[in-house]
C-alpha cells in the first residue's frame, strides 16, 4: 500500500501538507528554501507513505522508499514563517507523524515479538466494523486539505500478510491551535485498516516489531546526521472509556547529531506512537504538539496519546 514510511530525517513519500500548499523538500539541518515552512510545521506525510497502519519513524533517509509497514523518520528543518503553506516534501519533522503503515509485517516479523498482548481482552462484538474518521477528535478538527493515500491490490496483499483480511484503509490528519503562532499549533495523524482480524494481539505486536526492524534498516542506510531510537518497550494502555480492544503506545527519540545554531531547532525530540487492534479494525495515531517539539519538550506522554487514541477509537468505528 504504498505505505512506505517517511524517515524523520530522510526522504519521505510525498504527502500534502496539513495546512495548505505542498512543501518542497526541506533541508533537514540547513536554511529552508524561500517560502518553505520549517521544523515545526505540520507538513503532511508524503504520498506513498507506508501502508496504513504504522507511523513512519523520523530520521535517516532510506535508500528509496521503505516498505509498507514501518514509520519513517521525520527531519528537523529550521522553522520558517508559520503561515506559509508548505509544498510537497519528502522530509520534515512533521512528516514523521504523518505516516502510518500497516502491511510490511509479513513473514518473518513475528520472531521479533516478546511478551505480547492477549486476545482475552478483545470483545467478540468488535467484529464487523469499518473506520470512518470523525470530523473532530477532542480539540482537533479535520484538516480539509489532507488527502488519503492510495490503496491498491498490492497493499491489500500486504495487509493480509499481517492478519487483516479483505482490508480497506482510512486515514485522516487533524489540526488545532493558531496558524499565526506555530508554538500553539498541534496536529495528529491517523491511519487505519479495517477488515477481518483473527488475532488482534499478534497483529498489534507485529506492527511494533516491524517498525523497529525497519527503522534499524533505515538507520544502517543513513548518513549519520541523525539517530532514531525507540525508548523502552511498547506499553499496554487502557485509558478511560476504552474497552473491548487492545492498545499499546511507545515513545521514540530522534537525535540531531549535527544541530545548527537555530534556537527553534531542538537537538532531540521525543514522540509517541499508539496503535489499537480489535477483530475488525487497526489504527495508528501520532499526536504532535509543535510548540513542545520546537522548545525541546516531549510532544505528548504515552498516557495523553492513549487518551486521544481512545477518543478516536470510540468515534471512528461504524458498524457495517
Amino acid at each position: 500500500m504504498s505505505y512506505n514510511q517517511p524517515g524523520p530525517y530522510g526522504q519521505q513519500p510525498q504527502q500534502p501538507n496539513p495546512y495548505g500548499g505542498q512543501p518542497q523538500q526541506p533541508n533537514p539541518y540547513g536554511q529552508p528554501p524561500q517560502g518553505q515552512p520549517g521544523y515545526g510545521y505540520p507538513q503532511q506525510a508524503p504520498q506513498g507513505v507506508p501502508p496504513q497502519g504504522y507511523p513512519q519513524q523520523p530520521g535517516v533517509p532510506p535508500q528509496g522508499q521503505p516498505g509498507y509497514g514501518y514509520p519513517q523518520q521525520p527531519g528537523m528543518p529550521p522553522q520558517p514563517p508559520y503561515g506559509q503553506p508548505p509544498k510537497k516534501s519528502k522530509t520534515g519533522i512533521i512528516v514523521l507523524a504523518a505516516v502510518v503503515a500497516v502491511a510490511a509485517i509479513g513473514g518473518g516479523a513475528w520472531f521479533l515479538l516478546g511478551d505480547g498482548a492477549s486476545n482475552g481482552d478483545v470483545s467478540a462484538s468488535t467484529k464487523g466494523y469499518k473506520i470512518v474518521p470523525p470530523e473532530s477528535v477532542a480539540e482537533f478538527t479535520k484538516d480539509s486539505k489532507s488527502k488519503s493515500d492510495s490503496f491498491d491490490a498490492e497493499d491489500k496483499k500486504e495487509a493480509e500478510d499481517i492478519g487483516v483480511k479483505n482490508a480497506e484503509q482510512a486515514d485522516q490528519e487533524y489540526q488545532s491551535g493558531s496558524k499565526e503562532n506555530p508554538l500553539q499549533a498541534k496536529m495528529l495523524k491517523f491511519t487505519g485498516l479495517y477488515g477481518e482480524i483473527d488475532d488482534p494481539a499478534k497483529t498489534l505486536d507485529g506492527a511494533f516489531a516491524m517498525m523497529k526492524k525497519e527503522s534499524e534498516k533505515d538507520q544502517a542506510k543513513g548518513k549519520g546526521d541523525t539517530e532514531f531510537t525507540w525508548v523502552g518497550e511498547a506499553e499496554e494502555k487502557k485509558p478511560a472509556g476504552f474497552s473491548g480492544a487492545l492498545m499499546k503506545c511507545q515513545d521514540a527519540k530522534l537525535i540531531n547529531k549535527k544541530p545548527s545554531d537555530n534556537p527553534m531547532e531542538p537537538k532531540e525530540l521525543t514522540m509517541t506512537f499508539c496503535i489499537w487492534t480489535d477483530y475488525s479494525t487497526m489504527g495508528v495515531m501520532i499526536p504532535m504538539d509543535l510548540g513542545a517539539i520546537m522548545t525541546g519538550k516531549q510532544s505528548y506522554t504515552k498516557d495523553q496519546a492513549a487518551e486521544l487514541t481512545a477518543k478516536l477509537y470510540n468515534t471512528a468505528r461504524v458498524k457495517k
